[in-house]
């Protein structure tokens, strides 16, 4: 059986609390993610909303709960969507790492598991893509833009 995972590392010119803030406070997350309702407490359930992707059979709503939670150092959650045009449901974990670098340097690792089966090939692809496209470019310019208003 096909068992796909997408795995991402990125360096980026920031704390490890600056970038902890862009994947656990809901207006930065939104910033360079989704519109997002996220409460960083572990158990807690939470929504991303984007427009629906009609040629890809994607509904625009991901579903998570927050499964582990280390303050400044690792947050996962589950990760569901419906794909409409199957109605199949996409069920992975998403999993961030944070680890500091040096002084103003962080390593960020993402890790998406869980695209099982055939029809899972599809949002495997997109979103290893998407998420390549975040973090080299919307996520970095993002957390730029912050900095250099504080």
């Amino acid at each position: 059986m096909i068992n796909k995972t997408i795995t991402i590392e990125t360096q980026l010119a920031a704390t490890p609390e600056t970038v902890w803030g862009f994947l656990t406070n809901p207006s930065l997350l939104a910033e360079w993610l989704m519109p997002n309702n996220i409460t960083p407490e572990k158990g807690r359930e939470f929504q991303f909303k984007t427009k629906s992707r009609v040629k890809l059979g994607f509904e625009g709503s991901i579903t998570c709960q927050i499964l582990k939670l280390k303050q400044h150092s690792e947050i996962s959650y589950t990760w569901q969507g419906i794909l409409s045009r199957e109605q199949h449901k996409l069920e992975t974990t998403v999993t961030w790492t944070l680890q500091s670098q040096s002084t103003n340097q962080t390593i960020l690792k993402l890790k998406q598991d869980g695209f099982i089966g055939f029809k899972n090939l599809i949002p495997y692809a997109v979103l290893l893509k998407t998420w390549q496209r975040l973090l080299s470019q919307k996520l970095p310019i993002a957390i730029a833009k912050y900095q250099a208003e504080i």
